[in-house]
């Protein structure tokens, strides 16, 4: 099975091998965030396709901080029962597979895959302290209902323009006092939530973290920036860091990546060299690309811990388990062709190239 099937700890949770479900917005819980059947049912195909780690969709903390109209929620206690509810499935569905929930507030409108999604009117120049400070302590709050649920660790959306990304890019954070200006200041909100789950979920609940390689904008944060700030998530207690990139216009950017990328597949692979030596030995995901065994397989012998899988899962839920058990070793199918996340603000998830009944529809 070579690297893909070894198991791997990370804040005292094993996970039994290094696929990593990238989260991936569902837009498929209830009108008040709840879980409902459809969700329950796609993770329970996730979880039977074998991946070691799976990270629900961007999961808010606050309902003013949604993006999505049918964004699962963790911003209160009526639902943490349905969490419950869901951990439990993937855990009877694939008793090996571990299982976390992403974190997410959407800030300001303009960033992340805001493809027709909710207005956002929060800014985060004119917030007053103790508004950014509630802001964490939603974070913290949130992690503590998704420790209650069940659920193995959490994660924190740290990437692709969505408020905690905003805060550490100057493409975004235009302040002058402790919030803003040195990226010192800039990292302070993100070591702030770090502190306040840890507060609230307690120690030996692992703490994940997905982040940025580079903002890929002339005014953002570029490499250099985001590789201090992964040592300072590790040394502040991160159990993981996954690698991702890009602020705006997500689809046109992961579009020029592949071409970019060409046989190797791992848009961010360049990256990896320097991230690894800032964290020590703090696993690190790298998603983005990745099609093939042979580049997963590469991209582990280039020091990343596990790789992460977005788009080939909305296509293929039992991709891990044919690459790993199966004799069928072909790439996914998937070929980014990037329908279903321009469709996710306003339908829930779903392969468009690869659904039978994608071509119903356009006979109508």
């Amino acid at each position: 099975m070579g690297q893909l099937g070894r198991p791997l700890v990370m804040g005292g949770m094993e996970v039994s091998n290094r696929f990593l479900r990238s989260a991936t917005m569902e837009n498929m819980a209830g009108v008040d965030g709840q879980v409902g059947r459809v969700l329950l049912r796609l993770y329970h195909e996730l979880a039977q396709g074998g991946c070691g780690l799976i990270i629900t969709g961007a999961t808010a903390v606050s309902a003013e901080g949604r993006a999505w109209a049918h964004q699962l929620g963790a911003w209160d206690e009526a639902q943490v029962e349905g969490l419950a509810r869901l951990v439990r499935l993937i855990h009877r569905s694939n008793p090996s597979a571990r299982c976390a929930v992403q974190l997410h507030h959407a800030g300001a409108a303009g960033g992340g895959y805001s493809y027709g999604s909710l207005y956002q009117g929060f800014d985060l120049n004119q917030a007053a302290d103790g508004d950014i400070v509630e802001l964490a302590r939603c974070f913290g709050r949130a992690a503590g209902r998704v420790r209650r649920a069940g659920f193995d660790a959490v994660a924190v959306h740290g990437a692709h323009g969505y408020l905690v990304s905003q805060f550490f890019s100057p493409a975004f954070n235009q302040r002058q006092d402790d919030w803003g200006g040195s990226r010192s200041n800039r990292a302070r909100f993100l070591l702030l939530v770090q502190e306040e789950i840890r507060r609230e979920a307690g120690d030996g609940f692992p703490v994940l973290w997905k982040m940025n390689t580079d903002d890929f904008l002339p005014e953002g944060a570029g490499q250099d920036d985001y590789v201090w700030l992964a040592g300072q998530l590790a040394r502040a207690g991160a159990s993981l860091i996954e690698l991702s990139g890009g602020v705006k216009e997500q689809a046109k950017l992961r579009n020029q990546l592949r071409r970019e990328a060409g046989e190797r597949e791992a848009y961010f692979l360049p990256a990896l060299e320097a991230f690894r030596s800032a964290v020590d030995d703090t696993p690190l995901a790298l998603t983005g690309g990745l099609r093939s065994r042979e580049a997963m397989e590469a991209v582990l012998e280039a020091g990343a811990d596990m790789v992460g899988l977005c788009r080939p899962l909305i296509s293929e839920p039992y991709f891990p388990n044919r690459l790993l058990h199966g004799p069928d070793r072909r790439p996914s199918r998937c070929t980014s062709c990037n329908r279903c996340l321009l469709a996710i603000a306003k339908e829930p998830l779903n392969c468009l190239e690869f659904d039978p009944f994608e071509k119903v529809l356009k006979d109508l």
